[in-house]
């Protein structure tokens, strides 16, 4: 049951509605049982794995909250058991390919596993309760002590699918405080719910036509037409995982939770190190406090921290996929970081001897548009289906293979009518992340009444005419859903 279906928003609407109207001792229990009957409707079979996940973390946190003296056993052992069930699930045909390859070379015969199918969500409830053993070992927060309770910090519904990666000290102790969402929670829940499910129909799922007309033969297209595409897949992957996490914060809000915001506007970056701090925003910060800080961060030496940054970034790109592709993402992202490092001393000065002022406009322009191309030519190999693939595309922009005129844009899918309307989409999406840095405009919104329902009613006839009902749209499931 995808956040973007009727379906969803049906169940959303009654589940709210039956949680305002319940006693407050029954809260917390009907939303567990909201909770676990979304994750049944959406994947009934892998509904015993999270059930085992979570017996099994709240009785080791039970367990560490004991302060014994073989705590760091229990605590390997527990982090060993979930990230295991996470690597049998999703990792190990990756890495049995890998030995297949090997053994070959070696002239033995290939290694076969059974074929497993990846439980919806795996990758980020995973995390969720990793994060909780080390708060309760590093004595951040107690053991919570009531089953239900943490089933439901495990399983709250908004986030299970694709986060927010929640973190225990945030998310832990409002629902124990049995929440009921008030006036305000409702107008902001509302207008988050519906500017992410406009920002996926209308921006997200319009630009996925481009990109998957491009990719689905890059050969048949010029380097102009695939840099156009290189660029729409950036935007198609801003637009449709920050369009699940505004639905899922403004679902929570509709019962009274707060949710770890995602993204902070990251293509106004002005370096890689930047962006990063602000996409995906749950993720980062998880990789900072409990690996990139736990090998020794930055306190070990220059070229120590460099190597600590490559590590973290390779991981995060394998925890997105298991391909080399996202491999190679995942170290580009670390490498762009570590270059900057090396080249900051030299830009200082240069910028010394040219007199330009670090705050100066147009260098923040010029350092916002870099870092938006590098970016770019990181998600190449996230969205390419082989390595292969990425590099012939990445060879055919910079070749510009098939010459520069025409540009023949027309043919990757959307006609010109729709073009000039996505471009002018993308031109209000970016105005709107330029004007969020500098007003807080949901509150400002939701504090007037006919300004609130002028909105409201304008993103409903949006995406009811360029979306749902639009002539030939094509409804895409969320990127990050396969992650």
């Amino acid at each position: 049951m995808a956040l973007n279906s009727a379906p969803y928003v049906l169940f959303l609407a009654a589940a709210a509605v039956l949680h305002r109207l319940v006693r407050e001792a029954w809260r917390s229990g009907l939303l567990l049982a909201i909770s676990w009957l979304f994750y049944l409707l959406c994947a009934p079979r892998a509904f015993p794995l999270l059930l085992l996940t979570t017996a099994w973390t709240f009785v080791l946190g039970r367990v560490l909250a004991r302060r014994t003296k073989k705590r760091r056993l229990w605590l390997a052992l527990g982090l060993t058991v979930n990230l295991g069930a996470l690597f049998l699930f999703k990792y190990l045909g990756f890495f049995a390919s890998l030995l297949s390859a090997l053994l070959g070379w070696l002239g033995l015969a290939p290694l076969t596993v059974p074929a497993l199918l990846l439980p919806v969500g795996i990758s980020f409830y995973t995390f969720l309760v990793c994060g909780y053993l080390m708060d309760v070992y590093r004595g951040r927060r107690p053991a919570e002590e009531r089953f239900w309770q943490f089933a439901l910090f495990v399983s709250f519904f908004p986030a299970i699918l694709s986060g927010p990666i929640e973190r225990s000290t945030s998310l832990l102790p409002q629902l124990q405080a049995r929440p009921r969402a008030n006036g305000d929670d409702v107008k902001t829940g509302v207008t988050r719910f519906l500017t992410g499910l406009a920002k996926k129909m209308i921006l997200a799922d319009q630009l996925a036509v481009v990109v998957n007309t491009a990719y689905a033969a890059p050969e048949n297209f010029t380097g102009v037409q695939l840099l156009a595409a290189a660029l729409a897949y950036s935007l198609q992957i801003y637009c449709d995982f920050s369009a699940y996490s505004d639905m899922a914060v403004g679902s929570a809000r509709l019962f009274g939770v707060r949710l770890t915001e995602n993204f902070d506007a990251p293509y106004l970056a002005r370096s890689v190190q930047e962006f990063w701090r602000k996409w995906h925003i749950s993720l980062s910060s998880w990789f900072r406090d409990y690996l990139y800080f736990p090998l020794g961060g930055s306190r070990r030496g220059t070229w120590r921290r460099y190597l600590n940054v490559l590590i973290v970034f390779a991981v995060s790109g394998l925890w997105h996929g298991a391909a080399g592709t996202f491999l190679v993402w995942g170290l580009l992202n670390g490498l762009y970081q570590v270059l900057g490092g090396l080249l900051t001393p030299a830009r200082t000065r240069v910028r010394a001897r040219l007199g330009v002022r670090e705050d100066a406009k147009p260098l923040r322009w010029a350092q916002t548009l870099l870092t938006f191309l590098l970016i770019t030519v990181t998600w190449v190999f996230f969205r390419a289906g082989s390595m292969d693939e990425a590099l012939s595309i990445l060879r055919r922009i910079v070749t510009l293979a098939g010459g520069v005129f025409p540009l023949g844009l027309g043919a990757l899918g959307l006609g010109r009518k729709r073009l000039l309307a996505l471009l002018l989409a993308v031109l209000v999406l970016f105005a709107g992340d330029v004007w969020a840095k500098r007003r807080r405009w949901a509150a400002r919104l939701c504090a007037s009444v006919w300004p609130r329902y002028a909105v409201w009613a304008a993103l409903i006839l949006l995406i009811a005419v360029l979306g749902a009902y639009g002539a030939g749209y094509d409804p895409q499931e969320f990127a990050y859903f396969k992650f």
